[in-house]
């Protein structure tokens, strides 16, 4: 039996990054066939993104400390429940999949500007889409390190069958 992959795969990032592309592309060029102007990146987008990425990346620390720790540390630490890490793992990866999708986006949002880069409104909403671009790539990494940081050790994981080695019934 296969085993399946532990979380998102950048296969899957990457494959989302060119969905949200080819939609937002083909959004982009509806909106402006129809007589109107692209709509505006904002700045004020960067900040969320930065927000999330930092708070994503402090919650699965905190797990990973705990996971590491040994039982005379354990008191002293922060101790999340299961709920808490199952969360900062399902955030993790919603940052690794949704900072993609902004990427295929506000790539889409850059590529529309190409053709007008010697306008400079249009240069400063290509410069705003590839910023914001480099942020939206910051979230989807930051998904991916704390989906790392999020996984236990080796030794404490379940097969597929959801046994440990060690039962009784394994065999």
């Amino acid at each position: 039996m296969k085993k399946a992959p532990d979380g998102i795969t950048v296969t899957a990032a990457m494959i989302a990054a060119a969905f949200a592309f080819a939609l937002g592309w083909i959004a982009l060029f509806a909106w402006r066939s129809n007589g109107r102007e692209y709509p505006l990146v904002p700045w004020f987008g960067l900040v969320p993104m930065a927000l999330y990425a930092v708070l994503v990346l402090y919650a699965a620390w905190k797990v990973r400390q705990y996971v590491r720790s040994t039982p005379t540390t354990m008191a002293s630490n922060f101790m999340p429940t299961p709920q808490q890490a199952r969360g900062t793992l399902v955030a993790a990866q919603a940052g690794a999949l949704g900072g993609a999708m902004l990427v295929g986006f506000y790539a889409a949002n850059a590529v529309v500007h190409l053709t007008t880069l010697d306008v400079e409104s249009a240069r400063a909403m290509f410069l705003r889409a590839v910023i914001s671009l480099l942020a939206a790539a910051g979230v989807s990494v930051a998904g991916f390190a704390a989906q790392w940081m999020c996984r236990l050790p080796e030794d404490e994981r379940d097969d597929d069958l959801g046994r440990r080695p060690d039962d009784e019934a394994y065999e």
